[in-house]
């Protein structure tokens, strides 16, 4: 049997045990910690190299990637934090017994001026559950709760536009365990929608706004994505490690689906293969608003309904 059919299949099975036993809470590691161990793809691969016997190259592939895992699992979670002032309306509440173990709550928000006609949400985050979904009378609202981790806001604006950036605080502690964060829009202008964020399950039902554009730049990540109607062409890319991927569009919207994975199942309803990785609907050539989504995952389970 070839080693690296052995090899690469090790590998896939050990992620695929730590994202589902990270899942179920029964061990925790921070993805910014094993991203970290990059060098370890380097050292494997010069193992590969090696010339000595397969079943010794597989034996010391073992053991290195074991020493890696051990090293993220035993390494120590930074235990300060500070305060920093915004302007925006927030709350603050921590819940902590010593500096290792602390739970906080967030609330921020920023008034809607009327004569915002396109805003651009930035929000850079790390591992969590973060729900996008309801509107709200203000720009925005973000509540996030639980979790070892703290965000800090910014509003730019213009005569006509707005910036909301949201983002981790540089002295954040970045596993991100626990975290459960709320984003709520406003309805009236037009958005753009820029997500990154580690490992994450991300729902955004998005189909009660204007949205032209979601970039979403993620690590092992749960995707629930549904866009509403738009008189406009619309621009989705997905950019993420080992995903579940599940999008919606209105049945009356063309669209457009281009697909560049690695090892991927794709469940594609109502789309027509025209060439490899590339799907569209009936109504696309003629339509005069098309929705284009490019999705580019190391290892995903991707579907496409329409409703």
């Amino acid at each position: 049997m070839s080693y690296k059919k052995i090899f690469w299949g090790v590998i896939l099975i050990t992620i695929g045990i730590l994202i589902m036993l990270k899942n179920l809470d029964l061990i925790w590691f921070s993805w910014h910690s094993l991203w970290a161990l990059w060098p370890v793809m380097l050292i494997l691969w010069g193992i590969s190299v090696l010339p000595v016997k397969d079943y010794i190259k597989l034996i010391i592939s073992l053991v290195t990637v074991a020493g890696g895992i051990a090293v993220v699992s035993t390494q120590p979670d930074i235990n300060t934090f500070g305060f920093v002032w915004h302007r925006h309306n927030h709350e603050w509440n921590v819940d902590y017994k010593n500096s290792a173990d602390f739970k906080s709550d967030e609330n921020y928000s920023e008034p809607y001026d009327k004569n915002t006609k396109t805003a651009t949400l930035d929000f850079d985050a790390a591992a969590g559950k973060f729900i996008l979904e309801e509107p709200t009378d203000n720009l925005y609202n973000f509540d996030k709760s639980g979790g070892d981790v703290h965000y800090e806001t910014s509003v730019e604006k213009d005569s006509t536009g707005a910036l909301v950036k949201l983002r981790l605080r540089d002295s954040s502690i970045s596993n991100g365990k626990g975290t459960e964060a709320h984003i709520k829009l406003n309805a009236t202008p037009i958005w753009d929608v820029k997500l990154s964020v580690g490992a994450a399950d991300m729902h955004m039902d998005l189909s009660k706004f204007k949205v032209r554009t979601v970039n979403f730049d993620g690590g092992a990540s749960s995707i629930y994505l549904k866009l509403g109607e738009f008189n406009e062409d619309q621009k989705v890319k997905i950019n993420a490690g080992a995903s579940e991927i599940k999008l919606y569009i209105p049945k009356t919207r063309a669209c457009e689906v281009r697909t560049n994975t690695v090892l991927s199942s794709r469940q594609l309803d109502g789309f027509n293969r025209i060439e490899r990785h590339l799907y569209r609907t009936n109504n696309f050539n003629a339509a005069k608003t098309k929705t284009y989504i490019d999705v580019e995952a190391a290892v995903s389970n991707l579907k496409v309904e329409t409703y």
